[in-house]
């Protein structure tokens, strides 16, 4: 998908979801992980979550993953 996707919903580029989507990632380490995501699932997933087609229940169990929690960091949590 391309970035012009994420325009679909002014909601996924506010800070307000950002905060969101990182609350819940952040919280989630630490947990057993409930759901092993796949690497070629990775980027179609961070996709969803950009462009909140994701809840937040789903998102929080993905990130149990520290391998996809780990690489979603890398890409898209800055400073």
């Amino acid at each position: 998908m391309s970035k012009d996707h994420i325009l679909l919903n002014p909601y996924a580029k506010t800070e307000n979801h950002k905060r969101n989507v990182r609350t819940l990632a952040e919280n989630a380490q630490g947990k057993k992980m409930t759901r092993k995501v796949d690497l070629w699932e990775y980027e179609s997933l961070a996709d969803c979550i950009r462009m909140d087609q994701v809840p937040a229940e789903e998102i929080a169990e993905l990130f149990t993953d520290k391998a996809f929690y780990k690489w979603y960091k890398k890409k898209y949590f800055t400073a």
